[in-house]
């Protein structure tokens, strides 16, 4: 059977807890996971689990009860991981061509039976195209490296000023098949916590313009005590940056593991198509200009993957024909 390296899903969102009419950015994160966990299990032909969800940026809101497609393809190989680039579409209601919302990298390591991981076949880049794709993955494991060193230089304590922590016991249905959780879902969670420390800073709904850049240490299993923390770091003239951290262990342990990081951007949408302008949060302890500091170095890095666009040729080029899929 021919190893399939590129895959395309639709979804569709017809209910939801958020009071806008878009879809709440860990939804949409959660149907990349989904898409692009498909596409690294097909290639390697093992279980996988997610190392990292690059950084995204949404260009066009992705619009409630409207078929979503997201596709996935895989641009490079590791020893033991996989690579994939995957785009959120849709079609617009005006013209009918197809909109790209986001784009975002994807990494999945492949894990054998006994949960470590295990070699993946390589991809051997065809064309020219291909190979730009390749070494644009190579390139931003640099910056990936870079952003990871700033996060684990960042300070254990989350101060209490503009913060907030999330606990729950681990329960859902959203697991790999080696009943691990998702990392879908854990950034639901991320999403969620940004989410709600941003409306009780400006007292206004809130959606995502960005999120992920999110590198998992460790992988979460049913049953766990999670703790979500969220602290507002940065604010700009219309923009909210929070810095979420995700631990999680056996409830009995007083002091979880991290399992993630992450840093969202949040807007207050005013209605007619703009963001309301935020009131300046400013740094109070050493601590405080410390991590804001930290949060504007990862910003810039982050933004010179963000400003170097992923090489494709079109806005519909890549749409998966089942018929033709590479080997």
């Amino acid at each position: 059977m021919p190893r399939r390296s590129a895959i395309e899903l639709t979804f569709r969102e017809v209910s939801s807890t958020s009071r806008e009419t878009t879809v709440a950015a860990g939804v949409v994160v959660d149907w990349i996971d989904k898409t692009a966990y498909a596409c690294a299990a097909t290639w390697s032909r093992k279980q996988c689990v997610t190392s990292y969800v690059g950084n995204m940026h949404f260009q066009v809101p992705v619009p409630r009860d409207t078929p979503v497609t997201v596709q996935a393809r895989v641009v490079h190989t590791g020893r033991t991981s996989v690579h994939v680039q995957t785009r959120v579409l849709i079609k617009s209601e005006a013209t009918g061509e197809w909109q790209t919302c986001t784009e975002c990298f994807m990494v999945y390591v492949a894990i054998g039976e006994d949960g470590t991981p295990v070699p993946v076949p390589p991809l051997e880049p065809q064309t020219e195209l291909e190979r730009r794709r390749a070494a644009d993955a190579a390139r931003r494991m640099d910056y990936r490296k870079q952003i990871e060193e700033q996060i684990q230089s960042l300070p254990e304590a989350f101060a209490p000023s503009e913060a907030l922590t999330l606990r729950f016991l681990v329960d859902t249905e959203e697991r790999y098949p080696d009943g691990k959780v998702r990392g879908g879902a854990v950034m639901k969670w991320i999403d969620l916590a940004a989410e709600i420390c941003a409306e009780r800073y400006c007292r206004y709904d809130v959606a995502t313009v960005l999120s992920g850049g999110v590198r998992f240490y460790r992988p979460i299993t049913i049953g766990d005590l999670v703790e979500v923390d969220a602290r507002l770091v940065l604010t700009g003239s219309k923009s909210m940056h929070v810095l979420v951290r995700v631990r999680a262990g056996d409830r009995r342990e007083k002091k979880p593991e991290v399992v993630a990081y992450g840093l969202p951007v949040m807007v207050s949408p005013d209605g007619t198509g703009t963001a309301r302008r935020i009131v300046r949060w400013e740094p109070m302890s050493d601590e405080d200009f410390l991590v804001a500091d930290k949060a504007r170095q990862i910003r810039d890095l982050r933004n010179a993957t963000l400003l170097s666009p992923s090489p494709h040729s079109g806005p519909n080029e890549g749409l998966v024909d089942e018929t033709q899929l590479p080997g």
